[in-house]
């Protein structure tokens, strides 16, 4: 299964970019609310105002297919944060970037917050979508790395101090979606950011 459903020379793939992205919308706001099992399919479509024929020209592999692409949707958002900021040090960075979540968290009433997990508890159902959200975490953790070592962190510590920073960053946004409390997310956006200061010698 691939990120996009393959395209044909129909109708309907030239409206390929609105009715897909309508969908995918959708599926993201209701797997937000009701998570993705108590999601049906004909809920995408009444809330995307999308023909059923449309969604299987998209998504031939249904519900499945769209919750996956959602997660590498979510995924690439989350890393174009990582790449487009502009700070010098991962420290900062991540300090920037997890402000960001912070205020995506409160304007979603914190429903964003357990996407990813909820996705995970479908795991023994759907492996597809367990094994797109740990591909997710590992594009997240490489990137944060990556920085960590243009940083100058040896690249074991680097990749060590990166799972542990994401693990604060996810926890973080599980116990403040728990007790509706956005400063528990940015204690762990501190936390997480502190680990990935990186201390430069000083200058001979």
């Amino acid at each position: 299964m691939t990120r996009h459903a393959p395209a044909s020379g129909s109708t309907a793939a030239a409206t390929t970019p609105d009715t897909r992205t309508r969908i995918l919308k959708a599926a993201q706001q209701l797997f937000r609310k009701r998570g993705y099992h108590g999601t049906g399919l004909n809920d995408i479509l009444e809330l995307a105002q999308a023909p059923k024929g449309s969604m299987y020209h998209h998504f031939p592999g249904g519900k499945e297919q769209i919750g996956v692409c959602v997660i590498h949707d979510l995924t690439d958002g989350l890393i174009a944060l990582f790449t487009a900021g502009r700070a010098r040090s991962a420290h900062t960075l991540l300090s920037q970037v997890g402000e960001q979540l912070v205020t995506v968290a409160e304007k979603t009433n914190f429903e964003i917050c357990a996407l990813y997990s909820s996705f995970v508890a479908e795991r023994a159902a759907s492996p597809l979508l367990g094994e797109a959200v740990s591909a997710g975490y590992g594009q997240m953790i490489d990137t944060l790395a990556a920085r960590l070592v243009q940083d100058g962190m040896p690249s074991r510590v680097a990749a060590e101090t990166a799972q542990v920073a994401v693990a604060l960053l996810e926890g973080g946004s599980l116990l403040a979606q728990a007790r509706r409390d956005a400063a528990l997310f940015r204690t762990a956006v501190k936390q997480a950011a502190a680990l990935c200061r990186v201390e430069r010698p000083p200058a001979s």
